[in-house]
Parts: C-alpha cells; structure tokens; sequence
C-alpha cells in the first residue's frame, strides 16, 4: 500500500497546517490592520490571533491584552506576543524572564521574552511577554465551553490525558518553588491531537500582587485545576460557579468514573486545608491512572518513531534520485560530448536502469504503476547487492545483464565527474575540502 512507504495522512496534513500558521499574513483591508504594526522589537510579520476588531474586555490577567502571532529576525522561529494595556510592573520583570525562561516542561509554553515599547502604539507604552508559539492550539475555554460545541459529552480516556499533562506540568512548578497563577479555561491551550499547554506562565508574577505568599498561590493552583477540569468536562464556565457546584458534581458523578469526581472535590474543597493539599498528594491519589497515559504515551512515542523511520528512508532515496537525476540525460553544452553524455559508459547503464526502474510495461503495452517495485529497486542500487538485472534498450535490439553492485559504482563515478567539472567550470570555487564535503552530504545514510 501507498501508506507503507510515507508518513500517515493525518500527520502529514498536521505539518501543512502547521507551516500554513507559519505563513499567516494580514490582508491589507483586514480592519486589525489599524491596531497592528509592521514590526515590533525584533518580530516582524504580526498576525492578531484576536478576532475582536473593538477594545479587548478586561481578562483572567486582570487587564486587555492583545495576543499576535510573529516571526523573529533573529532565529526565524515563529513566537506568541501577548501585550498588556495599563498594568503596573511590581517586580523586575528581566529577574521573571530569566526564572521562567529557564523553566522547560513539555506542557508550558515557555516564555522568551518581556520588553516594554512603544511600537504598537507610539503614545503609550505596552508590556510585552513573548512565548513559544503553540501551533493550531485554541483555549480550552474556546474549544469545549463556546456555545455552539456543547454537545456530548468528553470520553473519560480524553480527560484523564488532560489531567495527567496539566498535573505533570504543576507538578514540575511547584517543585521548584514556584506557582503557575494562570490556570484559567482562557489561557490553558489544546491542539487538535489533544496536548494540553498552560499559557502565560510568568505574567501574573510580574504584574501580579507581589505580597502573595507562594504556599497560598500553590494553594489556588490546585483549586484551579478542579475547576479547570470541572468546567471542562460539564463544557460551561458557570459549571463551577457556587449556585450550580452541587450540580455540576452530580453530573460527573452519573456519567464517570468516581476517581474523577473524588479528584474534582479534592482539589477544590481541599479538606484540611491548604497546608494538606499538595500536587504530590493529589499525584499520589491518582497515580494508577498517570501510569495509564504513561503507556499511551510510550505507544504514540513508538508510533512517531515508525512515521519518522518512513520519512528518512525517503529522504535516502530522495538524495540517490537527486543523484541520478542530475547524471541522467544531462545536457553539456558546447563540448565535444554534448549528444554522447548519457549514451556512452557508465551513463548508458543508468539511463537503462532509469527505464527498467521506472518505465516498465506489461505484455498488453500498458505501464506498470509499482510503487513497491520503485523503491525496492531504489534500495539496492543505493546498498549496492550483488543480485543481478538485464537491462534492455528501447529498441530491444541491446541486452546486459549487470549488478546493483556495478551500477552503484556507475553511479558514484558518474556523479563524482560532476562535481569535478563543476569545480573547474567555477574556475576555482570550492577547494578540495568542500568538493569532498559536498560529496558526502550525498553520501547514502
């Protein structure tokens, strides 16, 4: 089958999205063009991820804040700029860039970056947090709490995987004596493969109440947490508002497994008070299902390694190609040999093996379409096997019967011509050394 030789279709469509993010550029008549600059610091290319045109309502941060998609001129790389209108910095905010810049967890977007300007808006000055751009990711509030998608409800296996990323990630905070502050259904982000990242890890400590003791900022952390999870898996933020608490409990009562609510209530009730709830003691309350997704996760581990291993026998093949391609019916202009290039020596053999290989017929005349045939003939030439072929002109009237093994060294004489007449005809241009490393970047992996 097609899918045996490259990566499965749903993995090759999530890297097409992903690089579509990448290239995402405002249109000139878009009304967000009035409120977004062309550059800002050292990012260009802003893209507003906000779909509101008007002044942005006052968030879980406190304030309005505008959140665009940019690409670094320095690294290229794609990042998140979050600026914050009218806060008051209460704390060095290079001393948070530095502790939560060096804080990496596979489910927290880690920040970058924190600088003051004034480039969105020349007359006043914007606090700014750069973090890792989160491809194709939504909030949990937008993707499970919107009106229009509050129909069935999340399997138990999908939440306990959002349970056991979001605990892992606090988990990893507290450890280091710190508090995430920001686990609100609005900035935790889901992709659509279902990985869960806490955003904006690092912005409340900057424009935050500086006099809040981190035992009772952990404290809140995990009734933020239960009423993460409580709100996600009833799909409303008002599942955890007082007056429907009771209800909301009851619902996951009847529909899951009694783990899921004794974990809700655990966390957000917190008996015997803040002191005696910890993440390491809610971890160890479920830890029988962190080892679940555990195995889940070794699983889709193994399976990327298959998808990857696709990949880069491709690539293998891709480069013995590009080789054969360029030896192959090359045109060489004003020499002597200009019409004799492929049809002579070495050249001969290949042009035949590219017809045997690719150019295939049956009985009828009709042409072979043999994908399995293609790559598996690919293969030996790039191993050079000792098995033997007959090669036959298009006329028929030539017949020889050759090794992979000698075909390969055909191929390998041929190419190494090349790059010694493209050293000549660039009178000069690469020296010895490169010429050799330029031959191996072609070498078979």
């Amino acid at each position: 089958m097609m899918s045996d030789f490259f990566a499965a279709e749903q993995l090759r469509v999530d890297l097409a999205t992903r690089a579509a993010q990448s290239a995402l550029m405002l249109d000139a008549h878009d009304p967000r063009v009035a409120f977004t600059p062309d550059r800002v610091h050292e990012y260009h290319t802003l893209f507003p991820l906000d779909a509101v045109v008007d002044e942005p309502e006052v968030g879980a941060l406190g304030c309005t804040s505008r959140v665009y998609k940019a690409v670094s001129r320095i690294d290229g790389n794609t990042y998140a700029l979050r600026k914050l209108d009218g806060v008051k910095i209460t704390v060095d905010h290079n001393s948070m860039r530095k502790v939560w810049g060096e804080l990496q967890h596979a489910s927290i977007v880690r920040l970058r970056n924190i600088f003051i300007t004034n480039e969105f808006d020349a007359q006043s000055n914007a606090l700014t947090f750069v973090h890792d751009f989160v491809f194709g990711a939504m909030t949990m509030e937008e993707r499970y709490m919107r009106a229009q998608d509050t129909v069935g409800d999340i399997s138990e296996e999908l939440v306990w995987s959002y349970i056991a990323q979001l605990t892992s990630a606090i988990r990893f905070v507290h450890s280091r004596g710190k508090a995430v502050r920001c686990l609100h259904a609005s900035k935790v982000l889901v992709t659509p493969q279902h990985r869960v990242y806490i955003n904006c890890c690092g912005v409340l400590d900057v424009i935050g109440d500086k006099k809040a003791q981190v035992p009772d900022l952990q404290a809140e952390d995990l009734r933020g947490l239960g009423t993460l999870i409580l709100e996600t898996v009833c799909r409303s933020v008002e599942a955890s508002q007082a007056q429907n608490l009771s209800a909301s409990v009851d619902y996951i009562a009847a529909h899951y497994h009694p783990d899921l609510k004794d974990l809700i209530v655990y966390l957000i009730s917190q008996p015997g008070g803040p002191g005696q709830v910890t993440i390491f003691s809610a971890s160890a309350r479920i830890s029988g299902r962190l080892l679940e997704q555990l195995d889940h996760t070794y699983q889709h581990m193994d399976y990327c390694h298959a998808e990857l291993a696709k990949e880069i026998q491709n690539g293998r093949l891709f480069r013995l190609l590009v080789k054969l391609c360029m030896i192959v019916e090359r045109p060489q202009r004003d020499t002597p040999a200009a019409d004799a290039w492929s049809e002579t020596g070495d050249r001969y053999l290949l042009k035949l093996f590219m017809d045997y290989a690719f150019h295939q017929r049956e009985e009828n005349d009709r042409p072979v379409v043999d994908f399995g045939s293609v790559v598996q003939c690919l293969n030996k030439l790039d191993v050079g096997v000792s098995e033997r072929i007959m090669l036959m002109s298009s006329d028929g009237q030539t017949l020889l019967v050759v090794s992979y093994a000698d075909l390969k060294a055909c191929c390998e004489r041929s190419f190494t011509e090349l790059l010694i007449a493209g050293n000549y005809a660039q009178a000069g241009g690469f020296g010895n050394r490169s010429l050799m490393q330029h031959a191996q970047s072609f070498a078979p992996a």
